[in-house]
């Protein structure tokens, strides 16, 4: 599904509320009300080909999996807020942006 510029635009904002939200309110949910919130981000960035911002968010749902806890969450939030201004990256500059998220969390 192809969707034009004003229907895109209006998409963003909504994932953009989405992250913000999430951000602010990350201190009174669960895990898997966090895991829940981040696997709708990513259905709706896929369906919207927002491959980027789907594979930050695809990246978060593994590292809170692995790593059993919310600490990994804001970093990756800032990533996927920056990744909404993407259109389609190659792979490997997806690649990037997950490595970015490695420096946020470890400097």
């Amino acid at each position: 599904m192809s969707l034009n510029a004003d229907t895109k635009a209006v998409v963003r904002a909504q994932l953009a509320a989405r992250i913000d939200l999430l951000g602010r309110e990350l201190s009174h949910m669960t895990s898997s009300r966090i895991a829940f919130a981040v696997d709708d981000i990513r259905r709706e960035a896929r369906g919207a080909r927002m491959e980027a911002l789907a594979t930050l968010a695809s990246g978060l749902e593994r590292a809170m999996a692995t790593s059993g806890g919310n600490m990994v969450v804001m970093p990756y939030l800032e990533a996927m807020g920056d990744a909404l201004e993407c259109e389609s990256l190659p792979a490997a500059a997806q690649a990037s942006l997950l490595a970015s998220v490695g420096l946020r969390l470890h400097g």
